[in-house]
C-alpha cells in the first residue's frame, strides 16, 4: 500500500508533466519580470535611488538597534493581504479575459522581487546585499511562489474547459476543481506569510548584526 505522501508526491509530479508548457511559460513570464525589476532601479533616477537607499538602511538600522516590531501585527497584515490575493486570483481566473491578469501577477512578482534584489546590492553592496535578499525574500517565496504557478494552472485549465466544452455539467466540475486548487494555494500562502514573519523575520535580526 502507497504511503501518503509518495502519493502527494506522484501527484505533483504527474501535475507538473501534464502542464509543463504552462509551467515553463509561468518561470519565463517569472523571471522577465525579476530582469524587468533590476533594469528599473538600475536606470532610475538618483532620486529614486536615494529613497530605495534610505528605506533599506533604514530598515536595517531598525533591525540593528533592536527596535520592537510587532510581528502579529505583522502576521495579520500579511495573511490578510495574501488571503484577499488568492480571492482575487480565483475569481478573475474563473473568467476567460481574467486570464491574462494571472500571466501579469506573475511578471509584477517577479517585478517586486527583481526590485528588491537589486535595491539591496545597491545600497549594502554585492555581499551583504545578496545575504539580505537570502535571508529576507527567499524561504516565503519558496511557497509562495510554486502555489501562485499552481493557481494559474488551475487557472489556464479552467479557461481551456471553458473554450472547448460546451457541457455546463464539465465546466462546473472543472470550477470546483479550481476552487478546490485555489483553497490549497490560499493556505499556502498564509503559511508562507508565517514563513515570512516568524522565520525570515528572526534570521533577518540575526543575520543583520554582521552586515
Amino acid at each position: 500500500m502507497k504511503s501518503a505522501k509518495n502519493t502527494y508526491l506522484e501527484i505533483i509530479i504527474k501535475n507538473f508533466i501534464d502542464n509543463k508548457k504552462t509551467y515553463i511559460l509561468l518561470l519565463i513570464f517569472l523571471l522577465i519580470g525579476i530582469v524587468l525589476g533590476v533594469f528599473f532601479i538600475n536606470n532610475s533616477d538618483e532620486n529614486q535611488k536615494n529613497e530605495v537607499n534610505e528605506y533599506i538602511n533604514n530598515f536595517v538600522n531598525t533591525l540593528k538597534n533592536n527596535n520592537s516590531i510587532d510581528k502579529n501585527e505583522l502576521v495579520k497584515v500579511s495573511i490578510k493581504r495574501n488571503i484577499l490575493m488568492g480571492i482575487a486570483l480565483w475569481f478573475i481566473g474563473s473568467t476567460i479575459i481574467g486570464l491574462p491578469l494571472i500571466y501579469f501577477f506573475v511578471l509584477y512578482k517577479g517585478l517586486c522581487i527583481g526590485y528588491t534584489m537589486a535595491g539591496a546590492i545597491i545600497t549594502l553592496g554585492t555581499g551583504k546585499g545578496v545575504v539580505f535578499c537570502l535571508s529576507s525574500i527567499l524561504f516565503q517565496n519558496i511557497i509562495l511562489i510554486p502555489a501562485l504557478f499552481l493557481l494559474a494552472v488551475s487557472s489556464t485549465k479552467l479557461c481551456c474547459a471553458i473554450i472547448k466544452n460546451r457541457s455546463k455539467e464539465n465546466i462546473k466540475l472543472e470550477l470546483v476543481r479550481h476552487s478546490l486548487v485555489s483553497i490549497i494555494s490560499v493556505i499556502l500562502f498564509m503559511l508562507s506569510s508565517l514563513i515570512e514573519v516568524y522565520i525570515s523575520t528572526n534570521l533577518l535580526t540575526f543575520i543583520i548584526k554582521y552586515i
